[in-house]
């Protein structure tokens, strides 16, 4: 815990020395110096405020909405995967570290299975403001059909006025550009991060230096009840987090730390007891040349689990001992990745990601403790907007009661963009 607030510490220090240290900056040219990553080398979109997206009224595919100063543009993408799993993992539509049978378990030794989804597919809908004697506005929704019965999904849901981006989009802490690109929909179990509800400040202050702060609703609670007690988590104030990012002509450093508080509320019956949520996170992104590229993201945490994507949904934040106290759970991750391009249109992605839970013994015998999961791919680009790959996926899990597991898939895809 001591190591996780000074580390903490030496994040916010850094982030309001950058932030005083801009301020006699001039900001106006801030694009010339910096890298710009290509669309095809991304999994995902890099967010924006409004006022960094709308800095000219360039909007292909945009139409005017008659009668308004709005503009808009629908998008998305058509993608169809078609995978076989050579050890019969619990979630046929991702390759998560948590869905490995282990020793011990009913589904360990399953056969192989086919599968084929295009429940990945996404639409998405961008309104935007270009009125110069008016705040930038922009609006934009995004779903997918990325559940059970394919039923349509909201996975962004926001609204971007100059510097503030308001509603449902990734986390403050998602450093998506430090991760390779991947056709499997984890995309990288050890990524810091997730989409949630939130209120964000993001500046550019200076010239190769962004800063942003938000207040974050706390979805994954994660605190783990196996001795029933009376009660619920909750929280009463919201995430707090902190990030700056660091640019250069080929590469980005990002630094953030977050910090909340959780909670158990057992009301007349059970047990009331609250613990701190501390994280840290180093990530970033450099080019060698114009056809490689490697990144990295490692984040340690106390009671931040769940942030972890391997780790959402396995209660890996806190654990309420017999005593009806938590018990935080510490918790480290790191990932690597690799690209590169061999050809014009045709690269090949490694990507390894890593993970660890400092689970006490009071935890459940078959919960993740750790575990890795690796991508390699060779992906074709036709042209800006149609591809195909195929994948070769690897991962591991050992659980709290030393069982362990491995597994392997393939994975091809056809994706088209619009």
């Amino acid at each position: 815990m001591k190591n996780n607030s000074f580390l903490l510490g030496i994040l916010f220090f850094n982030l309001l020395s950058f932030h005083v240290f801009a301020q006699g900056k001039n900001t106006n040219d801030t694009i010339n110096n910096q890298l710009v990553i290509p669309d095809s080398d991304l999994k995902e979109d890099i967010l924006k405020t409004a006022a960094e997206r709308l800095t000219s009224d360039d909007f292909l595919g945009s139409w005017p909405m008659f009668g308004t100063d709005l503009r808009m543009k629908i998008g998305g993408y058509l993608k169809a995967d078609m995978l076989y799993d050579f050890d019969g993992t619990r979630d046929k539509s991702q390759f998560l570290m948590s869905s490995i049978p282990v020793e011990g378990e009913a589904t360990y030794g399953n056969d192989g299975y086919l599968y084929a989804l295009v429940k990945e597919t996404r639409v998405n809908i961008d309104i935007r403001r270009f009125a110069t004697d008016k705040i930038p506005i922009q609006l934009f929704f995004e779903g997918d059909f990325f559940n059970t019965d394919q039923r349509f999904r909201i996975r962004h849901a926001y609204l971007a006025a100059g510097d503030f981006i308001i509603g449902q989009t990734w986390t403050t802490l998602s450093f998506l550009e430090s991760m390779a690109f991947m056709i499997d929909f984890a995309a990288g179990d050890a990524l810091f991060g997730g989409r949630s509800v939130q209120v964000r400040y993001q500046k550019q202050v200076s010239e190769k230096i962004k800063i942003a702060a938000g207040l974050e609703y706390l979805g994954f609670l994660g605190i783990e009840n196996s001795n029933n007690f009376d009660g619920q988590a909750n929280i009463k104030l919201p995430l707090l987090a902190l990030k700056m990012d660091y640019r250069w002509k080929t590469g980005v450093l990002f630094l953030g730390s977050s910090i909340a508080q959780l909670r158990w509320e057992g009301g007349t019956t059970g047990p009331k007891d609250q613990v701190l949520q501390i994280d840290a996170v180093i990530a970033g992104r450099q080019y060698i040349g114009k056809n490689n590229y490697f990144t990295y993201n490692v984040s340690l945490g106390n009671a931040s689990g769940e942030n972890i994507i391997a780790f959402i949904g396995s209660n890996a934040n806190a654990v309420l001992n017999a005593e009806g106290k938590l018990d935080a759970i510490p918790a480290k991750s790191i990932m690597l990745g690799f690209m590169h391009r061999w050809a014009e249109g045709l690269e090949s992605n490694i990507n390894y990601a890593y993970g660890w839970l400092d689970a006490p013994d009071s935890r459940a015998p078959f919960a993740l403790k750790r575990g890795g999961v690796g991508h390699l791919n060779l992906v074709r680009h036709f042209d800006e907007r149609f591809s195909i790959g195929a994948e070769y996926i690897w991962g591991a899990q050992r659980t709290s009661n030393d069982a362990f597991g491995n597994a392997e898939r393939v994975q091809f895809m056809a994706k088209f963009e619009f």
